[in-house]
């Protein structure tokens, strides 16, 4: 089970198959194991290439810091790269799932060189959790010691599956409300992004209410694509065959 070292925190990773490198990212409250592991993913995609896939911090099998400040975009930015470091891997492809499109988009707005192509899995537009103020909403329900006084509905769901799969409750608060904005659109440089020559790919359940239409983030870079996966909701598509397809088929056409 290796490990590397992000600036004092400890990073889980696993490391499978040969030839292009891909870099895999979890969503929040999940880890490389359930997201990509268990789903198939790996299994699948180390058979055409090099298969990377992480433990962000505060999640799976990494150190979990109960201090906001330890996490952060930059922070969890910084551990992408600095993995790539560890491996001496100067450029390769990205997929993220939910929050890990957002650090994957973080690479793109930042670091354009290090990456041949990205993913954005369970990403759009307009969803619930960009509500203003739904992200420290959802660290309360996750800190509150009586989960019955959760009023919030999607903050509900979060604590439960948290619960649920015995995850460390006070680190994914401190992730969660590290960075909190009633206008999460001005996080986002926009102008970079239009200048990434990168493919993108965009695959989005078309019933993701968390993450919402990831259709109008193809006016965000030069070369998007964007694939709904019919019916599929934020849980369910990291899952489904149709989006492993989708994936397996855009990276068969994009630089390594």
């Amino acid at each position: 089970m290796p490990f590397f070292d992000s600036n004092g925190v400890k990073i889980h990773y696993l490391d499978e198959g040969r030839g292009a490198p891909l870099l895999m990212i979890h969503g929040f409250g999940s880890s490389a194991e359930e997201h990509w592991v268990k789903t198939g993913m790996v299994e699948r995609l180390a058979r055409r290439g090099r298969v990377i896939a992480y433990d962000v911090r505060g999640h799976g099998h990494s150190e979990k810091p109960h201090d906001a400040a330890r996490y952060g975009l930059a922070n969890m930015r910084a551990d992408a790269l600095r993995l790539l470091d560890h491996l001496r891997i100067a450029r390769a492809r990205m997929i993220g799932y939910s929050m890990g499109s957002r650090i994957t988009l973080e690479v793109l707005m930042f670091d354009p060189a290090r990456l041949s192509a990205a993913i954005l899995g369970g990403f759009g537009q307009g969803g619930q959790i960009t509500t203003p103020g739904q992200r420290h909403r959802i660290a309360a329900a996750l800190l509150a010691e009586d989960p019955a006084i959760i009023e919030d509905v999607l903050a509900r769901r979060f604590r439960r599956g948290a619960e649920r799969n015995g995850k460390d409750l006070r680190a994914l608060a401190a992730c969660i409300s590290a960075e909190e904005t009633t206008d999460v659109a001005s996080t986002i440089d926009y102008a970079a992004l239009g200048r990434v020559a990168a493919p993108v790919l965009i695959a989005t359940g078309d019933k993701d209410t968390i993450a919402g239409d990831p259709r109008p983030l193809k006016g965000w870079f030069r070369d998007p694509r964007v694939v709904l996966i019919e019916g599929g909701e934020h849980p369910t598509v990291p899952a489904d065959a149709r989006f492993h397809q989708a994936v397996e088929d855009f990276l068969a056409t994009v630089p390594e």
